[in-house]
């Protein structure tokens, strides 16, 4: 049972990105239904969402069902406003942003396509990405999609593993994954709007933080420890 809770919990979160790229470039004159990159970014992607679900769905059960909220949190967990808003509007603009990629790559190509080399670095940063929220939410049992108060189930402050290096590893993973996704894809253009999502992270993080050091006792001064948010010892 559980197993299958973790395959599922993998697979709702490809197959929305899968028919977002796939759909449209299928459609659009010029396009393919057999897009390369799109498959084989959705193949390596697929695998690691799969997989990491699946073990944390046997392994780490309650790190999982923390994980599977939804972006806007219930009335009772006390979510900022501002939090849930900015929240739905940055998930709504991601998945323009990925429908906008084989619309881009087909028809529009407003920037020429990334060479070989900037595809291969792409794709591992991608990678390391796709890895890094698995590997978070492994850590830390407290990693919610949203902003909310969860002193009623005695959260801490995590600061061992990889939130010994950055304190938001989670939202450094999806940057480092949509910025190699794009390129991966072939769209420069998209990795340049890539620049909205950072600034959106960057004004949650605000968000998060304040309500953190307000609300998590030791909060502070682990920052102060950790330097980095998103990279280490710069950002």
């Amino acid at each position: 049972m559980r197993i299958g809770e973790g395959l599922r919990a993998g697979v709702m979160m490809v197959a929305p990105i899968a028919a977002l790229l796939l759909l449209p470039a299928g459609l659009l004159p010029g396009g393919t239904w057999l897009w390369g990159r799109a498959l084989s970014f959705l193949g390596v992607y697929g695998a690691i969402c799969v997989g990491s679900n699946a073990a944390l769905a046997v392994m780490r059960p309650a790190h999982l069902r923390v994980r599977q909220q939804g972006v806007v949190a219930r009335k009772d967990q006390k979510q900022p406003l501002i939090d849930a808003v900015g929240a739905a509007i940055m998930v709504a603009y991601a998945l323009a942003w990925v429908a906008f990629m084989p619309l881009d790559v087909f028809q529009l190509h407003l920037l020429p396509a990334p060479g070989p080399v900037a595809t291969a670095i792409a794709g591992v940063c991608a990678v390391v990405g796709a890895a890094l929220t698995p590997l978070a939410v492994w850590q830390n049992e407290f990693a919610t999609p949203n902003v909310q108060d969860q002193s009623d189930r005695g959260q801490r402050v995590i600061d061992t593993g990889i939130y010994g290096v950055i304190r938001h590893p989670i939202y450094a993973g999806n940057l480092l994954l949509f910025g190699g996704m794009a390129v991966w894809l072939g769209s420069w253009t998209a990795f340049a709007g890539v620049a909205v999502l950072l600034l959106a992270t960057v004004g949650r993080i605000i968000i998060e933080e304040g309500q953190l050091r307000a609300s998590l006792p030791g909060y502070a001064d682990y920052a102060r420890r950790v330097r980095g948010r998103l990279i280490p010892f710069v950002l």
